[in-house]
């Protein structure tokens, strides 16, 4: 069983885990969906697809939409988010705390993001991250990688065993994504996703804020002795 103790890694999800990014996101979004042909999108539906991959967002919204036209409008979404989105995240209150806690213990972060990965560097390096995160493990221009195949990546990027790294994250990707790879998911219930989403993935492990993380999975010396990933896997 994997032992906090043990852990040598934190993979961290960006959109919804570290950052806020919604009032990036959603203009970004609107702009992309109308290059489709979808005009008018309210923030409770781009809700539901925070964090979720673009080609993806855009097959939901217009399922008869043409590969052609999902470049169009990730081109589109692109040169909004890169011009006005990135300035426009912002860090969860207790963080930083949490990154400094998890150096002071010696283990190594690292994002593990559906983002593209320029994206996703240029948050880090707007939010100085830098002196904190030892890599970025994020999406091709494409946005076809799942989850699964980042967290698969970033454990041969941290060098270290799936049993020496959790993946914090706030939707049910994340939750796969760790569990197909052997890693213990842990649910970040501050950002996007809900308990029940992360729950019917598997995840049994759930934390209510950053700070909350911190003292129970940074600076705690218990062990998890309830949760069985060849259980959790068998799902999938």
């Amino acid at each position: 069983m994997p032992y906090i103790d043990a852990m040598q890694a934190y993979f961290f999800d960006l959109d919804g885990t570290l950052t806020d990014s919604r009032a990036g996101l959603y203009p970004a979004f609107r702009r992309g969906l109308e290059t489709i042909g979808v005009p008018v999108v309210s923030d409770a539906q781009l809700k539901k697809f925070l964090g979720t991959p673009l080609p993806q967002v855009f097959r939901a919204m217009r399922p008869d939409v043409s590969q052609i036209e999902i470049d169009h409008g990730m081109a589109a979404f692109r040169a909004l988010f890169e011009r006005t989105g990135i300035v426009a995240n912002e860090l969860y209150p207790g963080v930083i705390e949490l990154l400094r806690g998890v150096q002071k213990r010696g283990s190594a972060i690292w994002i593990v993001t559906s983002k593209p990965q320029n994206q996703a560097i240029e948050v880090v390096r707007y939010l100085k991250l830098d002196n904190y995160v030892a890599g970025v493990i994020g999406a091709g221009l494409a946005e076809t990688d799942t989850k699964t195949d980042l967290v698969g990546r970033a454990l041969v990027a941290a060098q270290v065993d799936s049993g020496e790294a959790v993946m914090v994250g706030d939707r049910s990707y994340d939750v796969i994504g760790a569990i197909e790879n052997g890693v213990l998911p842990i649910g970040a219930l501050w950002g996007y996703g809900s308990e029940d989403e992360l729950k019917n993935a598997g995840c049994q492990h759930f934390a209510k804020s950053p700070d909350d993380f911190r003292m129970a999975y940074v600076e705690t010396r218990a062990g998890f002795t309830d949760f069985s990933l060849t259980a959790a896997a068998a799902r999938y």
